[in-house]
């Protein structure tokens, strides 16, 4: 399990608001001397020098950032720093921080920093439900099954806490009556899975799919987009994680915003399209294990959507979380500055 669990506390603070505490790790473009040459490079227009620096957890969302600075995709000038958080307090760190230009971070905490007034604008939805709820008992196949019986949760208050008890009681299932609850971390929870000592976890990925691998038994008997989707009546994706500018900078430097918007939805891209090299980046700037990230590539969700263009899915989002628990958003819905427009 050591493999896996080093990527596993960003991860689990992208779909939540807690991590494991890490000192943050900056790796920087200019280190990669054979870096491949983007094809935005045929782009009409070069930045001026600059050094951009980023935040990023070791999960979906920081992949793309990986390819930017392996591909130097924003140009021969620009030189991409990435500092990897683990813990919500590196987070707010380089929130507070005016030297730092990108986050990488989840959908509620970007919200909630803003509300709290912070310098942060959403600039798109990058990766959508990752969560699952999984077993290896056969006779454990859906919600009905799991009366009587105790669901694995990691990190009490989350928004995985939060989106799994409201799927509980759209299924009309009473938490403490019907279903007991356990909170656990989730390298925690995965251990007790394969154990045998819990029977069902909700995970998200990559350990999804590092569970399956180790036990090929264990399967997902709760899908969360169609959860979600039935719940809405829509047929949008969960939303989870995105990207956010500190709106300062974007106000000082507006074309190398929209080209960083551009090329992470680019870099995106080629990361679906390659898992096997994404793998590879992932172990090269973040120590990730590249098989397992390789693996699950395919089952993490990745998809761009720009924060304009998503108005529909996050303000939905938002209410339900606002509904749910105010102060999970940070006590009210954001206004139309909170979203980045280029």
């Amino acid at each position: 399990m050591k493999i896996f669990t080093k990527m596993l506390g960003a991860l689990l603070a992208v779909t939540m608001l807690a991590g494991c505490s890490s000192a943050p790790q900056s790796t920087s473009s200019s280190d990669n001397s054979g870096a491949q040459q983007s094809s935005v490079q045929n782009s009409t227009q070069e930045l001026p020098a600059q050094t951009i620096k980023v935040g990023g957890p070791s999960s979906p969302p920081s992949l793309p950032i990986l390819r930017m600075m392996d591909s130097k995709a924003m140009g021969e000038n620009v030189t991409i720093e990435f500092t990897k958080w683990d813990a919500m307090e590196t987070l707010m760190a380089m929130a507070n921080d005016s030297s730092v230009q990108f986050l990488a971070l989840p959908l509620n905490s970007a919200v909630s920093m803003y509300n709290k007034g912070l310098d942060v604008q959403l600039m798109n939805i990058n990766t959508w439900a990752v969560m699952s709820m999984i077993t290896a008992d056969p006779a454990i196949k859906g919600w009905d099954d799991l009366k009587g019986e105790t669901v694995y949760i990691p990190i009490k208050s989350s928004p995985v806490d939060y989106m799994t008890q409201t799927f509980m009681k759209e299924h009309g299932l009473t938490v403490d009556k019907d279903v007991k609850t356990q909170y656990t971390s989730i390298a925690e929870g995965t251990q007790l899975l394969l154990s045998g000592q819990a029977k069902v976890l909700v995970s998200i990925e990559p350990m999804v799919t590092a569970a399956k691998l180790k036990n090929p038994e264990i399967r997902s008997i709760v899908d969360y987009q169609k959860e979600w989707q039935q719940m809405t009546k829509t047929e949008t994706d969960l939303p989870n994680a995105g990207l956010a500018a500190k709106g300062e900078f974007a106000k000082q430097s507006p074309e190398t915003v929209a080209r960083f918007q551009s090329e992470y939805k680019r870099a995106l891209e080629w990361v679906l399209a390659n898992p096997k090299e994404a793998g590879a980046l992932a172990e090269k700037y973040l120590g990730m294990n590249p098989e397992v990230t390789a693996a699950a590539v395919p089952n993490m969700a990745l998809q761009f959507k720009s924060a304009a263009d998503s108005r529909e899915e996050l303000d939905r989002y938002y209410n339900i979380l606002f509904g749910y628990s105010q102060e999970s958003i940070g006590g009210k819905l954001p206004d139309d500055a909170f979203f980045y427009l280029p």
